[in-house]
């Protein structure tokens, strides 16, 4: 196997700080190997073209973090189209989970032998970029909670006391929900989910049919009176008990307008997004370019 440029990009404190760590152990061992890496932290604000440098003449772009970091490094590595492969190190990193990633030398090395790229669909909300989903409701009300009060670094256990005050405070909204022109949803309160992909926090996997390829985004509409409710239906998507129900609305499309009343936050790839304060219209669209995915051998991805 001849010796390849590989950019990785780490994010300092995924991991409990973590990442750094294997980002150095990463640069040593693929030196070994005979590749040649070269690595970068990620930054809070980036500003266009900070990856140029990084990314000129990369073969792939290994990003060691969580969903984060990748979605932090989309736009780029579809803009200089170098494949990417996400070496986890986050809370759930559910990009890596769907494309059967994992934080293995030996892994990376054979996805770098093998030299498979798959095309993944990226959405645009709002203008930003997001790989994974993007929801309003009750998930979206806790990482904003989390937002407002986190701490440089966050495990599992950090977003407890943001849903212990979310099941106090949160009431679903008045949603309507159109997809491609149709209106799937109009005017009832509830939760919906627009996904890419089918994985989810906690496997809670609300968008089952869901595939990063098929050109298409899954709408998923829970109607809900309130908390209680929301609940019993994430139960119900744990248990897989859901997608058959017939108040579930469910539909694919590509081009989303969700309207709410009042205004709610939202949330991207499970990070908060748009203002705290909520939003009252959001516009949801797949993307005419992909994102190239080094995929390691059996990957699980469908």
């Amino acid at each position: 196997m001849s010796g390849k440029r590989v950019a990785l990009l780490y994010n300092p404190i995924a991991g409990a700080g973590g990442a750094r760590a294997a980002a150095e152990s990463l640069v040593s061992g693929l030196r070994e190997q005979g590749h040649e890496p070269l690595a970068q932290e990620t930054i809070r604000d980036p500003q266009p073209g900070w990856m140029d440098d990084l990314l000129d003449g990369a073969d792939a772009l290994v990003v060691i973090g969580g969903d984060g970091a990748l979605r932090l490094a989309c736009g780029p590595a579809m803009r200089s189209g170098t494949p990417v492969y996400h070496w986890p190190s986050g809370n759930e990193n559910l990009f890596a989970r769907e494309f059967g990633m994992t934080a293995s030398m030996p892994r990376l090395l054979a996805a770098l032998g093998q030299s498979e790229v798959r095309q993944a669909d990226v959405a645009s909300v709002q203008g930003d970029d997001s790989l994974l989903m993007t929801s309003i409701g009750f998930d979206a009300a806790v990482v904003h909670d989390l937002a407002a009060r986190r701490g440089r670094r966050i495990s599992h256990l950090s977003y407890v006391p943001s849903i212990l005050r979310q099941l106090r405070s949160w009431r679903p909204s008045m949603l309507t929900v159109r997809v491609d022109g149709e209106t799937i949803v109009d005017s009832e309160r509830g939760v919906v989910v627009v996904a890419n992909s089918r994985q989810y926090a906690l496997r809670l996997d609300p968008a089952l049919r869901a595939s990063m390829s098929d050109g298409a985004l899954d709408v998923v509409f829970f109607p809900c009176a309130s908390c209680a409710t929301g609940m019993l239906w994430m139960i119900r998507s744990r248990l897989r008990r859901h997608v058959h129900s017939a108040p579930v609305v469910y539909k694919k499309g590509r081009d989303i307008l969700v309207r709410s009343a009042p205004a709610r936050p939202y949330q991207i790839d499970g990070d908060p997004a748009g203002p705290a304060s909520g939003i009252s219209e959001l516009s949801i669209t797949l993307r005419s370019a992909t994102l190239p995915v080094l995929v390691p051998p059996q990957s699980r991805s469908t």
